[in-house]
């Protein structure tokens, strides 16, 4: 009886193949085409510098999972010291445990402080401790961010993208530019998205609490197109300061669609559509340790001093959007959320 049933499987197997080989070998070749495309290209090394950063101290928001973690990593492996400001002090703790274990590190080189950027008052807090506690600031990288959230108000009156992303990250590099301004050259990165291409224009009655935001993505968008106006902001106030300012795009990480934001998509689209998702993934992800190539490029190339350049893409320059460099834009945002975080 096994014999019969095991001769039926290979015929029906068999049958399949010489009825459906056609569309096999097209739904196969198409697998491995988007597999070699993916490690190849997407997934290969951009910079395989290994510039020293012995005696310079790096404050990375967002620095326990994805490409904070492994930017982290990079730059400790390099000699630096490194803060991790984070709102989860027992994610925290778990991320530095393995960071030290995974590099040469002693246990001086790494530091992890508490910041919740969606309260200014966390960020105030955060801001006097370390100007108190810290001697220098050479790198500061805004990397943590809310990707998609319901429209939650934060304390603060804020959409709660837009301050986990912006204006949080905002009033932390104003609070801490007078460190930096004592360890020239520094360097300050905003860590962006090509999704901010989407906007085409602002609601200025609605910057901040985005009641109106149609697109679908949420306030993510505009959260980092705000990133990139102030990235422009700070460059062109800071050049003479030898404070360079950059913004870049890691590009497309597996954690991009996290649990928070499944909850945020309609359930029903998001089954609809999760197939396609996850062949998009399959197709043109970064792995964390490939997307923090340019984050770490930014922080410690030597020929980026005093460089006119400020946006980044695959550890080259690249082109944002025509309104993320619009002068006026970014002043205009500028003063709005100086206001707006009460400087």
């Amino acid at each position: 009886m096994p014999a019969a049933t095991n001769a039926d499987a290979s015929f029906l197997l068999h049958r399949f193949f010489r009825e459906y080989r056609t569309s096999v070998f097209i739904v196969g070749s198409t697998v491995v085409a988007a597999w070699l495309f993916n490690k190849l290209w997407i997934n290969h090394r951009f910079y395989p510098s290994k510039q020293s950063m012995h005696n310079k101290t790096v404050l990375i928001t967002g620095g326990t999972i994805g490409i904070g973690y492994e930017t982290a990593k990079d730059l400790l492996q390099r000699g630096a010291r490194v803060i991790i400001a984070c709102r989860n002090l027992n994610k925290g703790r778990n991320a530095t445990s393995r960071l030290l274990s995974e590099t040469d590190a002693n246990e001086d080189s790494i530091r992890l402080m508490e910041c919740d950027l969606c309260s200014l008052e966390s960020v105030r807090n955060f801001a006097r401790l370390y100007n108190e506690q810290e001697e220098r600031l050479d790198i500061l990288i805004c990397n943590a961010r809310l990707s998609w959230s319901s429209p939650i108000i934060t304390k603060d009156g804020f959409n709660a993208v837009i301050q986990a992303n912006y204006l949080g990250h905002f009033l932390l590099t104003n609070l801490l530019l007078n460190k930096m301004k004592k360890c020239r050259p520094s360097r300050i990165l905003h860590v962006s998205s090509e999704l901010h291409a989407g906007i085409e224009s602002i609601d200025w009655s609605d910057v901040f609490t985005q009641f109106r935001n149609p697109h679908w993505h949420g306030a993510y968008p505009t959260s980092k197109l705000f990133q990139i106006l102030s990235a422009l902001k700070l460059k062109q106030d800071l050049y003479a300061e030898r404070i360079d300012v950059f913004a870049l795009t890691p590009g497309w990480m597996p954690t991009s669609i996290d649990g928070r934001s499944v909850k945020a998509i309609i359930w029903l689209a998001f089954i609809l559509s999760y197939p396609f998702v996850r062949y998009l993934k399959f197709l043109f992800t970064k792995t964390p340790e490939i997307g923090a190539h340019t984050i770490v490029y930014c922080a410690v190339e030597p020929t980026l001093e005093q460089s006119n350049h400020f946006y980044f893409q695959n550890c080259t320059v690249a082109q944002p959007s025509s309104l993320a460099i619009d002068q006026i834009v970014a002043e205009r945002l500028w003063k709005t959320s100086l206001e707006a975080v009460g400087l």
